[in-house]
């Protein structure tokens, strides 16, 4: 028979976590994202949101340059409508500074539904976000840390390559990115 302390244990549910990497041209002026707890998960309640920009009092996660907004962007967690699962929501807070995520503008108060891997820019900054998906509705975390190369590069380096109809890609010898690829070769139906 189970003991009497064992029915007031929870089980523990994972939580939501949005993994963030930030970059700026000036970061070497480490100043910039001094006031961020990098590489560590900031735990969250669901009905927190969650403000980036220059106000270290009003901002959980300040960005120390003179050419962010006071307040620049603001992240909620929310269950859509129909939907099992939890989902962010970002919403642009700056008046002076247009915010785009993957290319998306968005205006002053305009929001958006965060896809699950997506790049948000806004004046230099570039921060590539990625949801990891969890079970908790009550509490979910943010990890940021600064990338040491310019997201540019590691976006173009993620772009997806086809796959030709005869089959699929041998080594890396057919990425885009090979200088020594072969030219791709037309194959007719007719000789397969």
């Amino acid at each position: 028979m189970a003991g009497a302390g064992e029915a007031d244990v929870e089980t523990e549910q994972t939580l939501y976590c949005l993994h963030m990497r930030l970059h700026h041209p000036d970061q070497q002026d480490h100043r910039i994202f001094s006031a961020i707890d990098l590489c560590r998960r900031k735990e969250i309640k669901a009905e927190e949101t969650v403000v980036f920009g220059r106000d270290v009092s009003s901002c959980k996660f300040p960005l120390l340059n003179n050419k962010v907004s006071r307040l620049q962007f603001a992240l909620q967690f929310f269950k859509p409508m129909q939907s099992s699962k939890m989902s962010f929501e970002i919403k642009n807070l700056s008046k002076r500074t247009k915010l785009y995520v993957n290319n998306h503008p968005l205006e002053y108060m305009n929001k958006f539904v965060l896809p699950p891997k997506c790049v948000i820019c806004f004046g230099e900054f570039l921060i590539m976000v990625e949801n990891e998906e969890g079970e908790s509705e009550d509490k979910f975390e943010i990890c940021c840390e600064v990338s040491r190369f310019p997201l540019v590069l590691e976006i173009e380096t993620e772009v997806k390559v086809a796959i030709p109809e005869t089959g699929t890609l041998n080594g890396s010898a057919s990425s885009p990115f090979n200088k020594n690829a072969l030219p791709p070769v037309e194959v007719d139906e007719n000789d397969c």
